[in-house]
């Protein structure tokens, strides 16, 4: 049956639909032999010989949906060109498997991970407004202003920067913060911080819409509960009341699914 090309290329966990159209007009992709850049282009994925950089694409036999507490100083990305820690070095080896956005190399917290495109077009894209949760060890403690200030947005460098909600989990000389968000703009959280003068020492994600770092040791993976991949296609808020991640230094308990720690030697 023949398809947008897009979705082929999304549900074989080559990319969301949107990086499949950005592979596409780069001349990278082929269909039987022939380059194809027209986005509107059909394919069956059974009959024809689908390439991206040359190397054939198959629709994956089983969708798989991660959860990964990245530590600081693992790179989300694939693989890494100055041969650095993935977090493709962390979970087992699955086909077309990739991370669902970015965190910074030097942010703690939860990334998922798929072989799903549509899935991951679903919770990355700010349009279906899957919370994303943040703990933020800041320089100083922010009066009640400064946190209005950070709800109602500050213009940085020509762009609006905002979260959904801030709260002080933590106040001495320097504090632990709360920021509830659902867009994912580069490096935001630092940048908002660092512009109403409490610089970020500090930074873990703790939460992805309803599923939390709850149980997870950094560097620690489990697989999505079914509940959890519905409630992320749904766009499901971020827990609230008392289901709220706990603040730093808290005893994690024992996560719904098994939690996993893998280590690999580099070659």
């Amino acid at each position: 049956m023949e398809e947008r090309l897009q979705k082929i290329l999304s549900r074989a966990g080559v990319a969301s639909r949107r990086g499949a159209e950005k592979i596409m007009s780069e001349g990278r992709v082929t269909i039987n032999g022939a380059t194809v850049r027209e986005l509107g282009t059909k394919a069956d994925a059974a009959r024809d010989d689908i390439r991206v950089d040359g190397v054939r694409v198959r629709p994956p036999r089983e969708t798989v949906y991660l959860l990964l507490n990245k530590p600081k100083g693992v790179v989300t990305t694939r693989r890494d060109p100055e041969g650095r820690t993935t977090v493709m070095d962390l979970v087992p080896p699955v086909s077309g498997l990739f991370p669902v956005g970015r965190l910074d190399v030097t942010t703690e917290g939860l990334i998922l991970l798929t072989n799903d495109g549509a899935f991951a077009e679903r919770v990355a894209h700010p349009r279906y407004e899957v919370a994303r949760v943040y703990h933020a060890k800041v320089r100083g403690v922010p009066d009640p202003a400064t946190l209005a200030r950070l709800r109602s947005g500050v213009r940085v460098e020509g762009e609006r920067l905002a979260v959904d909600d801030a709260r002080v989990l933590k106040a001495d000389n320097n504090a632990w913060l709360e920021l509830k968000l659902h867009e994912g703009k580069h490096h935001e959280v630092r940048r908002l911080l660092e512009a109403v003068g409490h610089p970020v020492s500090k930074l873990k994600r703790v939460a992805l819409g309803p599923v939390t770092a709850r149980g997870l040791e950094p560097g620690q993976f489990r697989p999505l509960a079914p509940h959890e991949v519905r409630a992320l296609r749904a766009g499901a808020a971020a827990p609230t009341g008392d289901r709220t991640p706990r603040p730093p230094r808290a005893r994690p308990r024992p996560a719904a699914g098994r939690p996993t720690r893998v280590r690999r030697s580099r070659p």
